[in-house]
C-alpha cells in the first residue's frame, strides 16, 4: 500500500497532470467532454508506459488501487463535474473486466487439468479392476493410491499461479472508450429515433446552454419546422448564449423569463421540453442547472414530454433524492450584479443560490443517449454494464 501511495506522488509531480489538474480548477477552459476525453487519455498513457507495466502486470489488485487513488486526486478538484469521476470509474471497470477474464481463463485451464486427471485415474482403475486373480488384491489398493496421490501432486504442480494479465487488452478497451467519446454527439444526433422525437409545428423549450441540443434542433431544421422558446436559468444565466447560437442557425427562437413557461405550455398544445444532462443517476434521476426543475414540474402538468439529451459519460452511478445532496453553491453577485446598493443590515439575510437542480425521474419521460433511447425506470440495468458497484464511490 505504502509503495502505491509513494508511486501516485511521484506521478502526480509530472508536468502532464500538473496541468491537466490546473485546467480543471479553473473550470471554464474545458467542458465535460473534453475533460472526460483528457481524462481518458491520460490514463492511457500512464498504463501505456513500460515502468507502469512492468511494476503492476502480477498485481492486478495493486493497479486497481493505483488507478483509484489517483483518479479521486481529480475527481475530488471538482465533485460536481461528474463526468470525472465517470470515466475513472470506467477505466476501473475496463480493468476489472479484464482481471475477471483473466481469472475464468486460469480456472477453466484448472478444471481441464483436473478433468484429465480424472480421465487418466479412472482408466487405470478401470484396467485394476478387470484382474481377476485376487492374489493381487492388496497390490491393486496400493496402486490406486499412488495413482490418486501423483495425480493430484501433478495438478497441483501445473497450475500455473502468476497472477499476470493482459496489460494490452485493457490498453486496447481505453482507446476503444476514448473513439467512443469522440463521437458521442455526432452518434446522439444521427440516431434516428431522436431524429423522430422532434415532429413538424412542434414547441421546444429549453434553458441553459447545451452543445448537444444546439446540434440536435440544427440537424432538425433540415427537414422540420418548429419554434423554440429558451427560458431564463439563473444564477449562471446561460440562456443567451443558447439563444445567441440558435439564432446564428437561422432557427425561429425567442428567449422568455421563468414566468413566461406557464403561459407558453398554456397557449400551445404540442411542446416538447427538451434539457442538457449534468449527471443521469442510477435512480433515473437527473442534475440538471438551475431552471429546469421549475420546467419539468410544468411539463409534468400540462402532460408534455420531458427528454433529457446527454452521452453515456453523463451517466453518473450515484443517488441523489434531494437539491442539496450534490450541488456548488455560487455567488449571489451573479443574479444581482456587483454594484448592488443596500444601505439597511444585510447581516439576518441568507442567500441561496444553488447551481444546479435535482429532478426526480417521475418528471422525465426518457433519456435520448449514444447508446439509445433509455427509459428512467430500467436504466439501472446499463449502469450493471458499465460499472462495478465497487467503484461507486472512489
Amino acid at each position: 500500500m505504502e509503495y502505491i501511495l509513494e508511486h501516485i506522488r511521484k506521478i502526480e509531480n509530472t508536468t502532464n497532470i500538473k496541468d491537466l489538474k490546473r485546467k480543471l480548477r479553473r473550470k471554464k477552459d474545458m467542458n465535460s467532454t473534453e475533460a472526460s476525453l483528457q481524462i481518458a487519455q491520460l490514463f492511457y498513457d500512464l498504463l501505456k508506459d513500460q515502468t507502469i507495466k512492468n511494476k503492476y502486470k502480477n498485481n492486478p489488485s495493486a493497479l486497481v488501487l493505483l488507478v483509484t487513488k489517483l483518479g479521486k486526486t481529480f475527481s475530488d478538484i471538482d465533485p460536481v463535474q461528474f463526468c470525472i469521476g465517470n470515466t475513472i470509474k470506467k477505466i476501473l471497470h475496463i480493468i476489472r473486466e479484464e482481471i475477471r477474464e483473466n481469472q475464468k481463463e486460469k480456472k477453466n485451464k484448472i478444471n481441464e487439468q483436473q478433468e484429465s486427471i480424472n480421465n487418466t485415474i479412472n482408466k487405470e482403475k478401470k484396467k485394476l479392476l478387470d484382474i481377476k486373480n485376487l492374489e493381487f488384491t492388496n497390490e491393486v489398493e496400493k496402486e490406486e493410491d499412488t495413482i490418486n496421490s501423483s495425480g493430484q501432486l501433478c495438478e497441483i504442480k501445473n497450475i500455473d499461479t502468476n497472477d499476470e494479465f493482459n496489460m494490452d487488452i485493457i490498453l486496447e478497451n481505453i482507446d476503444t472508450l476514448i473513439a467512443e467519446m469522440n463521437s458521442i454527439s455526432e452518434t446522439i444526433t444521427e440516431k434516428k429515433e431522436i431524429k423522430d422525437l422532434i415532429a413538424d409545428n412542434d414547441i421546444i423549450l429549453t434553458t441553459n446552454y447545451s452543445e448537444q441540443i444546439v446540434k440536435i434542433l440544427s440537424e432538425n431544421q433540415k427537414t422540420k419546422k418548429f419554434k423554440v422558446f429558451v427560458c431564463e436559468s439563473a444564477p449562471k444565466i446561460r440562456e443567451k448564449s443558447m439563444s445567441e447560437e440558435l439564432k446564428k442557425l437561422k432557427l425561429d427562437v425567442t428567449t422568455i423569463e421563468n414566468d413566461d413557461i406557464y403561459s407558453v405550455m398554456k397557449k400551445y398544445t404540442k411542446v416538447k421540453v427538451f434539457l442538457g444532462a449534468k449527471a443521469i443517476l442510477v435512480n433515473g434521476g437527473l442534475i440538471a442547472y438551475g431552471g429546469a426543475y421549475n420546467i419539468c414540474l410544468l411539463a409534468s402538468m400540462f402532460s408534455n414530454p420531458v427528454i433529457i439529451a446527454g452521452g453515456a459519460t453523463k451517466l453518473t452511478p450515484m443517488y441523489s433524492f434531494k437539491h442539496e445532496f450534490y450541488n456548488e453553491y455560487l455567488s449571489p453577485d451573479l443574479i444581482f450584479g456587483k454594484n448592488m446598493n443596500y444601505n439597511g443590515d444585510i447581516s439576518d439575510i441568507q442567500f441561496n443560490t444553488p447551481s444546479l437542480d435535482y429532478i426526480p425521474p417521475n418528471l422525465i419521460s426518457m433519456f435520448a443517449t449514444d447508446i439509445g433511447i433509455l427509459n428512467p425506470k430500467f436504466l439501472y440495468k446499463n449502469f450493471n454494464e458499465m460499472y462495478d458497484l465497487e467503484d461507486y464511490e472512489i
